[in-house]
């Protein structure tokens, strides 16, 4: 079985308004994802709330979060995901985000992801997940 590959760059991906993300308050704590799309994301992906499972999000002793969990895909083909991790207030500002990139999932597979190196962009300090399944 070939393994998906899973690329954590440093890209840093701007969440436009609240997005109505699924959160996880305080150091850690499991917490749902969000059904929301940016309209230039939607086009491309579409949301994928459902695709990902025991979803924490962490801060470290250096104030940086780390969020982890596990993409499973259940639909009957391939198929590829973003996952965006952002720390801080749901108040419709425009701030940065942390992207995973989980490519060839094959279908009933999972596989885990993680995201290291959040920073926090102000209080309170709240983890917010999103997740896009790639479109045919």
């Amino acid at each position: 079985m070939r393994r998906p590959v899973l690329s954590v760059p440093a890209l840093t991906v701007v969440l436009a308004g609240v997005l109505a993300l699924g959160a996880c308050s305080g150091s850690s704590g499991s917490g749902g994802s969000d059904a929301s799309s940016t309209p230039s994301a939607a086009a491309t992906a579409a949301p994928a709330p459902e695709a990902l499972s025991g979803f924490s999000c962490v801060a470290g002793a250096d104030g940086l979060w780390t969020a982890t969990g596990t993409i499973s895909n259940d639909t009957d083909a391939p198929a590829s995901y973003t996952v965006d991790v952002y720390v801080g207030p749901a108040d419709g500002q425009e701030r940065p985000a942390n992207r995973a990139a989980v490519e060839n999932v094959q279908a009933g597979e999972s596989t885990p992801v993680q995201i290291a190196g959040v920073t926090a962009q102000g209080d309170p300090n709240e983890c917010h997940v999103r997740v896009l399944r790639a479109l045919p």
